[in-house]
């Protein structure tokens, strides 16, 4: 058995033995670190937490590595990890507390109290900086753990904070001495414990209410920001902490861009309107898409566009199962798309291409003209969690996400080079492109996987006859007035 397959059979045993609610207990954050250090061996573990916001009225968001290993939501926080053979001591360095400062941000934890809270020895962190200096001059390897890829731009990638940490102890020490371990903690955060679970759970159960909701009450008319306002207003009312990212409402043409973000579109009658949520229960988030036809009823042509990616995704949810293999979800789903646009002509044949550059070198599958992202992510502190991918191969405990899609846009000529095979591609494929044209459809759920199978967790309507059902159920009146009974309340587990 590896390191890490000890670490991750200790982690799930100890999960498993504690009571599930709505918080992660001490007991099992201290296995995770545990596990962490049986896979780094000896020497030095620094885990960078995220900084105070530069501008004390942003939001604040810990760093998801330090969050899973010591469950702390503060900023400018670090975890040391000293490991020597089976000994293991651990410092959680945290910011000082400031009484002025708090003026600003809100009452800080004193040393004391993040000790109690963290069940970690405490320091502030002004001194953890001398801390890996003086274990690096007695000859410690040093790992680190952070987020290291900045924003690139057409003038090169922005440093992170965590990068420019990297670079200063590089300097003093050589950078043969300094190594990224943050791999090895995206394993352990592939798996999830029992706790973890529940947290998804609640967060889902939360996010499906959100898209019942929308079912129930959107008509034409709304703008896409009402939509939007009326599921991050369920989110919070239902005891999510935030939204776990961007709330996408999509209506017409808008459901052709993949991340659609501007919300701000009158919403027309016999149009779709695609969803695409995610509530954060405990700092876990879900991810759930449904595309709903605004009215009640599908038109033919949004239900062969619809009913072609259900059967993808049933494809996708056959191939998820222990033992195999990561990618074979995803080549069963586009096989699906590739015979289904073919039948519809939206493609010449399952296998044909076009010219993927202007000089006509090389050449992809006309499939992915319509489906053109992967089928499947890991969801958990981030919304695209590491999942089972490093290992290649599928394992218990992982929570993932099964989400095909078809979008045809209506500039399909400026999407394709221009070539005289893609030319003549086009005046192919005219007529159903223009029967199609403006339909995009995304059905994305999300999974446990478990020894006895694939869970499906995110139980929303998604076949036709059930989202359409649930279309014309009597109808809500829009929300004017807020009410009084429900101001302030915010409640941290489901009823």
């Amino acid at each position: 058995m590896s390191m890490r397959t000890m670490g991750l059979a200790v982690l799930i045993a100890v999960a498993q033995a504690a009571p599930l609610q709505s918080q992660i207990p001490l007991t099992e954050y201290a296995t995770r670190r545990a596990a962490l250090g049986q896979m780094t061996g000896d020497g030095a573990i620094v885990v960078l937490g995220s900084g105070e916001p530069v501008r004390d009225f942003d939001g604040f968001s810990q760093s998801p590595h330090l969050k899973y290993l010591t469950g702390w939501d503060a900023p400018d926080a670090a975890l040391l990890v000293m490991r020597s053979g089976t000994t293991q001591r651990e410092i959680l360095f945290v910011a000082e507390k400031n009484p002025a400062i708090e003026v600003w941000t809100g009452v800080r934890p004193s040393l004391l109290d993040a000790q109690r809270m963290s069940g970690i020895p405490t320091r502030v962190i002004g001194e953890l900086l001398q801390a890996c200096d003086s274990l690096l001059a007695d000859g410690a390897p040093l790992h680190l753990i952070g987020e290291f890829a900045g924003e690139a731009s057409t003038i090169g990638a922005a440093r992170t904070r965590d990068q420019v940490f990297m670079d200063t102890l590089r300097a003093r020490h050589g950078a043969s001495k300094i190594a990224d371990a943050t791999r090895a903690v995206l394993e352990l955060r592939g798996t999830k414990s029992p706790a973890e679970i529940e947290l998804l759970r609640n967060a889902i159960a939360i996010t499906g209410r959100a898209h019942q909701e929308a079912m129930r009450m959107v008509t034409a008319g709304w703008n896409e920001f009402e939509v939007q306002a009326l599921i991050d207003y369920t989110f919070r009312r239902n005891g999510a902490d935030r939204n776990g990212f961007f709330t996408a409402a999509a209506s017409g043409d808008n459901t052709t861009t993949l991340h659609y973000s501007q919300n701000d579109r009158p919403i027309q009658q016999g149009e779709l309107l695609l969803l695409d949520i995610g509530a954060a229960f405990g700092g876990y988030s879900a991810d759930v898409t449904r595309t709903i036809p605004v009215g009640g009823t599908f038109a033919p042509a949004q239900r062969a566009i619809y009913e072609l990616v259900r059967r993808a995704q049933i494809a996708g949810e056959r191939e998820v199962r222990i033992g195999a293999a990561t990618n074979a979800p995803q080549m069963a789903a586009a096989d699906t798309i590739a015979r289904g646009l073919a039948a519809l002509g939206l493609v010449e044949s399952p296998t044909a291409t076009y010219d993927c550059d202007s000089a006509a070198s090389q050449q992809c599958p006309q499939w992915r003209l319509f489906y053109m992202h992967g089928l499947s992510h890991g969801i958990g502190l981030d919304v695209h969690d590491p999942d089972l991918s490093y290992s290649g191969t599928y394992g218990a405990g992982s929570v993932v996400t099964i989400e095909p899609g078809v979008y045809v846009r209506r500039n399909m000529q400026n999407v394709l080079p221009d070539t005289p095979r893609n030319r003549a591609l086009l005046t192919a494929l005219a007529p159903a492109l223009a029967r199609y044209a403006g339909i995009g459809v995304r059905i994305e759920d999300d999974y446990l996987l478990t020894p006895a199978g694939l869970e499906w967790l995110s139980k929303v309507p998604r076949e036709v006859a059930e989202v359409e059902a649930a279309l014309k159920a009597p109808r809500a009146a829009t929300p004017r007035v807020r009410d009084p009974a429900m101001v302030g309340r915010y409640r941290r587990s489901l009823p």
